[in-house]
């Protein structure tokens, strides 16, 4: 007899975001799963298994991530594009497609108990990228980390350049007066670091309702001559 109250649901393509996946496993019983798919190499590259610690990487496939600018590989944890070559069709002649979206890699060994390489999640595409002290800060990761902090409601990334150094400022709506704001400074800088590799070099709170309602979530102040 078929059990319905076990739900399960694969998506593919554009990555659900974390709230959206809570509210269907907690609010409605769906066991998601999600997979990544690009239609020029052959369909889907890589996957999700039960510890949904990442995309595991196809053996049909040689995924690399790369520096969009120059093409060269980058190193576990650092942001770049997705760029793939299928290997399993002996008549498909593509080499090194890029994908135009923005993944990094680990190598951390899976509970799942497979060994091969595991994207990230899909963080966005090329052109949401900003590159500060030569590393990719992406929106949606960035925002990411925010929502790990409920004692903010709105934070906003601001790039400029003072001399040959790029400077990277955070502002952060607290949600109430009575927080211990250093203490809140050093875990959100720490964490931002930890996941997006640039120790932003400061952080101001405001009061909630300052920060544009529209406004983007990285503002790239820095002119180039």
């Amino acid at each position: 007899m078929q059990d319905f109250n076990i739900k399960r649901a694969w998506f593919t393509g554009e990555m659900l975001a974390p709230s959206v996946r809570k509210t269907l496993e907690e609010n409605y019983n769906i066991d998601t799963y999600q997979a990544y798919a690009v239609t020029e190499p052959g369909g889907a590259i890589a996957y999700e298994c039960s510890s949904k610690k990442g995309l595991h990487l196809m053996d049909e496939y040689i995924i690399e991530i790369v520096n969009p600018e120059n093409g060269k590989q980058l190193e576990a944890g650092e942001i770049g594009e997705v760029v793939v070559t299928p290997v399993h069709n002996s008549t498909w002649g593509l080499i090194r497609f890029g994908t135009g979206d923005l993944s990094s890699y680990t190598d951390e060994p899976c509970p799942c108990g497979r060994t091969s390489r595991k994207l990230t999640g899909i963080l966005g595409r090329i052109g949401e990228a900003v590159k500060v002290r030569g590393m990719f800060v992406v929106a949606k990761q960035v925002e990411s980390v925010f929502a790990e902090f409920k004692q903010l409601a709105k934070c906003q990334i601001t790039v400029n350049r003072t001399g040959q150094r790029d400077e990277m400022a955070i502002t952060a709506e607290i949600c109430y007066e009575n927080i211990d704001k250093d203490k809140l400074s050093e875990e959100l800088s720490k964490r931002f670091q930890s996941v997006c590799l640039v120790r932003p070099d400061g952080i101001s709170f405001v009061p909630s309702g300052t920060l544009p309602q529209d406004g983007k979530t990285i503002v790239d102040m820095r002119k180039w001559e």
